[in-house]
């Protein structure tokens, strides 16, 4: 009994110094983790934010932008990832790199990031009349479309996009096809003209060859909010100001969307105004 007593006493000091030794190993590879991030470019609106999630990293970094006239960067906490996560804002268009160090390993890894163009999104869908318990058509052309992507730039681009399944769980964001708009008004009235281009199948495209235009006007009416929201983003020069009652107006999220109704046809769409759309990288 006494062998081993002291036998079983011995054993538990080494399983302590064992297991304090496997413990202490683990938060070394931790800690030292190399510095790494998913993509080494990425993509930043005027006046919009992204986030960066390094993929492997401390979470204890310091950034320095080359040229922060163009946009701003800081470590945004309370993330559950251990890596932390990095917001980017954008200031004024163009292209600067983002110096990313791990202040535990000392490692560094530069980011490329393009300040571009500022854009609304909104997701496209068949307009429903309640009163008359009607669905219209939309044209067929955006019948497979989600998203409508409105740039604001000079040559007044748009992008046609929609999901496509990488998995059952997961989706990546796909351009298909670039047009032109206008927002412009008659009288008292604002109309919305899309003109993209469509395939031999009548579908949206982004090659040109063999290619045709179609073009399509619509009536749009929308609250005071909607209006003034895509007048300052896209720069348009209307005359709008924000309603004092705003908070009446974005009660709830179909009051931010947007009536589509087709001038010389019976197309109808509906488009909600999106708080935040990623345009697929390196169309803009």
């Amino acid at each position: 009994m006494k062998k081993t007593t002291l036998k079983n006493s011995l054993l538990l000091p080494v399983a302590a110094i064992f297991f304090v030794s496997v413990c202490l190993t683990s938060c070394e590879k931790i800690q030292h983790e190399s510095l790494s991030f998913y993509y080494d470019y990425r993509e930043v609106p005027v006046n919009g934010t992204v986030l960066i999630g390094p993929k492997t990293g401390s979470g204890n970094y310091t950034l320095e932008v080359e040229n922060p006239l163009l946009l701003s960067a800081e470590i945004q906490t309370g993330w559950s990832s251990a890596t932390g996560m990095i917001a980017i804002h954008g200031r004024l268009t163009g292209n600067t790199w983002l110096t990313v160090t791990d202040n535990v390993t000392k490692e560094a890894q530069k980011l490329k990031i393009k300040v571009t163009n500022n854009y609304e999104a909104m997701r496209i869908s068949k307009y429903y009349d309640s009163d008359k318990d009607k669905e219209f058509p939309l044209p067929p052309s955006l019948s497979g479309i989600e998203w409508i992507c409105l740039i604001n730039n000079k040559a007044r681009d748009f992008y046609l996009i929609n999901k496509e399944s990488i998995s059952l769980t997961d989706y990546v964001l796909k351009v298909q096809g670039k047009g032109t708009y206008t927002i412009d008004t008659e009288g008292e009235n604002y109309h919305l003209t899309l003109s993209y281009l469509v395939d031999e199948k009548g579908q949206p495209t982004l090659d040109e060859k063999l290619a045709t235009t179609v073009s399509y006007r619509f009536f749009i009416s929308m609250n005071d909010y909607a209006l003034h929201r895509l007048n300052q983003n896209l720069n348009l020069g209307f005359d709008t100001s924000m309603s004092s009652n705003w908070k009446e107006l974005i009660g709830h999220d179909w009051e931010t969307g947007i009536k589509m109704d087709g001038v010389g046809t019976e197309y109808k769409m509906f488009g909600l105004l999106l708080p935040f759309l990623d345009m697929p990288v390196g169309f803009l």
